[in-house]
């Protein structure tokens, strides 16, 4: 019997896609009902019935139909689907603080909790102390042949700035930003320590075109850093500039759902919090009052309409925290 697959590729096969993920925060926000999905995201109908069929099939949604009209359906977050907010805040969180812009965060959250806004923070589940990237220490194991051997199932958009054509969210931006299961895969690979295009080239085996994409548009985005390490011929080292290194929640929270999905036996990334020494696994608390939100706990507290230019706009390398920390997640 073939064993599961890494956590993080089990997770990137249900919403690693990022209209599957927009679907799931529409489901967040009370949307249940296609056409609203549509209006909401802006997406083409093909696209949507897609998505809701992989949603429904890996168990994140469950679609039925309306006792007084039949050919009406709704679909609904199931335990599996909730069970994804903490990736959802996650998400959230660094497009507030990485991409907002002058505007500000799309979306404020309040925590009914304690009644504060909303701003999340990632800490080991250990010692509850603040995960940062440079703490974490990820043994990649044979995570090589999983990505080789599912290549099929990656989905690939020319046109990310779709991503964010619909309903402002943090969530999108961040999205966009990181694009495809490829560009997950780059991420990930770069918390683990890797920084050399033949290092990367060798674990993903993709075409080399398709990885330099890839880089060029993390640079781009200042998400990585290219240093030259050699002049003749020009050689390069990527590495996670400080926006780049803020997505590390984002990634330990997908790895986290991926692995609570998994059967005991599979097989499991190890991951370490060099902090305390224990095995890291990822707890989404409010900053404010250090409980963790659950989606019956928030609501939404304001929505800043923003023009689609806006939203479209690329952010800078040297964006800076200060800004995001005044709002929410």
């Amino acid at each position: 019997m073939r064993d599961d697959p890494p956590p993080l590729d089990s997770a990137l096969r249900a919403i690693g896609d990022p209209w599957s993920f927009l679907i799931q925060q529409e489901a967040f926000f009370g949307v249940r009902r296609f056409g609203d999905f549509q209006r909401n995201l802006n997406i083409a109908k093909n696209t949507l019935t897609d998505r809701l069929s992989m949603l429904v099939e890996f168990g994140l949604l469950e679609r039925k139909k309306l006792p007084d009209r039949s050919d009406i359906h709704e679909y609904r977050l199931t335990p599996r689907g909730l069970d994804t907010y903490q990736y959802a805040l996650s998400l959230m969180r660094w497009g507030d603080d990485w991409v907002a812009g002058k505007d500000g965060p799309p979306v404020i959250l309040s925590h009914k909790t304690c009644g504060r806004v909303l701003r999340p923070k990632a800490i080991c589940s250990a010692c509850k102390r603040e995960i940062h990237a440079e703490d974490v220490q990820i043994n990649l194991g044979n995570i090589a042949e999983t990505i080789r051997n599912d290549t099929a199932s990656v989905r690939v958009s020319s046109r990310p700035e779709l991503y964010t054509a619909g309903r402002p969210t943090s969530v999108s931006r961040t999205l966009a930003v990181i694009g495809d299961r490829w560009g997950f895969f780059v991420l990930w690979l770069a918390l683990a320590g890797i920084s050399k295009f033949e290092h990367f080239h060798s674990v993903l085996g993709i075409a080399r075109t398709t990885l330099t994409a890839r880089l060029n548009h993390f640079v781009e985005r200042g998400v990585l850093d290219r240093l030259e390490y050699q002049s003749r011929p020009p050689r390069y080292e990527y590495r996670l500039s400080e926006s780049g290194k803020a997505l590390c929640p984002v990634l330990l929270t997908l790895h986290d759902w991926g692995l609570r999905g998994l059967h005991k036996r599979a097989a499991k990334t190890s991951i370490l919090h060099r902090s305390c020494g224990q095995p890291l696994h990822v707890e989404i608390v409010c900053m404010a009052c250090g409980h963790p939100p659950l989606p019956k706990d928030v609501e939404v507290k304001q929505v800043h309409l923003v023009a689609p230019r806006a939203r479209q706009s690329r952010p800078s390398k040297t964006v800076s925290k200060k800004g995001a920390s005044r709002t929410k997640a």
